[in-house]
């Protein structure tokens, strides 16, 4: 299989059996198959393309399916390409480490030119873009060793925050391929992701799970002398944080979940980049997974939804959010039906540019597809 190869459509499309939601699996030829990486978009243009990941090939690669005709062509042919460590620029330019470099693909002509190197004994891993693809920011972290994996997932989590790795944000120029280093420090950083139309800041996460006292911070690339990352949120005695994302208006959404008084509570929560205007909604049950907004934020996805703290389906379904007087209502989408046991399985969902459907992934029936569900259908 090389680049530029096509692929029949091999999807389906149903009704979910308990929501009545309108699904189509866009994969579906017995590999495993997800979109990128929840903090970047996968939709080419107004929706008319969706770059995945795939290991059909023995290897992982990148492909791009046409949404109206479900055919498939193959963007990448390299040794490895995987869905995490990919980019999109929704003009149709996909930024991607092949081991320790940022290349940059065009997805209509398929050209292709090395950006960045990460500097030997470094990994590289999920890049995010602005909005028009101008710049690309991301983390290199110390690879070491670990005694903890056992191939379940996380298993090396708590190591991997002890060891304090030295982690450095860099922000890359795609047309010039200046790079800058904007933060560093001997602590293990992930998540990161530069605002969609401020391309001075960045904002990044400690990782580590339920172990980090802080999760998230921010720091401001035009800031030239003693410039600091900032603390967004500062994190009280109980509170854990996860899963942070810019919304299409450049405010900052996340979860929270507190430990009160014997009590468990979650909250969506949405922020400024200052860290003013903070807005935090209750959950009727356990936090929803991983969530994105649409285009006003008017809606939320997750991929979990629990509508009672009793509730023991919710990790088996879509849902979808709306925020009133301080409290979230939460609605079944539809199933996905995956298993959580591995990273590509997380549903991780996004909005198409229309907000009519949702993209995910799930690893239902064994094997990893992608599937989009139509938003308006229920």
């Amino acid at each position: 299989m090389a680049r530029g190869d096509v692929f029949e459509a091999e999807g389906e499309q149903y009704r979910d059996e308990e929501t009545g939601a309108l699904v189509r699996r866009l994969t579906g030829d017995g590999s495993n198959n997800h979109h990128l990486y929840f903090t970047s978009t996968s939709f080419v243009g107004e929706g008319e393309g969706v770059v995945f990941a795939s290991d059909r090939s023995g290897a992982w690669q990148l492909y791009m399916l046409e949404t109206a005709s479900g055919k498939i062509v193959q963007l990448t042919d390299r040794e490895s390409a995987g869905g995490f460590a990919a980019c999109l620029a929704p003009e149709g330019r996909l930024f991607y480490f092949e081991g320790p470099a940022l290349k940059v693909l065009s997805v209509d002509v398929l050209d292709e030119r090395e950006l960045y190197r990460a500097p030997e004994g470094m990994v590289a891993a999920l890049p995010t873009c602005t909005a028009d693809g101008n710049y690309v920011a991301f983390a290199y972290r110390e690879d070491l060793p670990v005694s903890t994996e056992t191939g379940r997932i996380y298993s090396t989590m708590a190591e991997r925050y002890y060891q304090r790795p030295t982690c450095v944000v860099m922000r890359v120029d795609t047309d010039s391929g200046e790079a800058v280093a904007a933060w560093g420090e001997r602590a293990w950083i992930s998540h990161v992701m530069i605002h969609p139309t401020r391309p001075e800041l960045i904002l990044f996460c400690h990782e580590g799970g339920s172990s980090v006292k802080q999760r998230m911070w921010t720091v401001d690339v035009s800031v030239r002398l003693r410039r600091e990352a900032q603390p967004l949120f500062r994190q009280e005695h109980g509170e854990n944080c996860c899963h942070e994302y810019f919304t299409r208006q450049g405010e900052v959404g996340f979860q929270c979940s507190v430990q009160s008084e014997g009590e468990d509570l979650s909250f969506n929560c949405f922020v400024r980049t200052d860290g003013t205007y903070l807005r935090q909604f209750l959950l009727p049950g356990p936090r929803p997974g991983h969530i994105q907004s649409n285009s006003d934020n008017t809606l939320i996805i997750g991929d979990r939804g629990y509508r009672s703290p009793d509730d023991a389906e919710g990790d088996k379904f879509m849902s979808l959010m709306t925020h009133t007087n301080g409290r979230a209502e939460v609605r079944r989408l539809c199933r996905h039906g995956t298993s959580w046991t591995q990273q590509i399985g997380h549903p991780h969902p996004i909005f198409s540019p229309d907000d009519r459907w949702a993209l995910f992934s799930s690893d239902t029936g064994g094997k990893c597809n992608v599937y989009m569900v139509d938003v308006t259908s229920i």
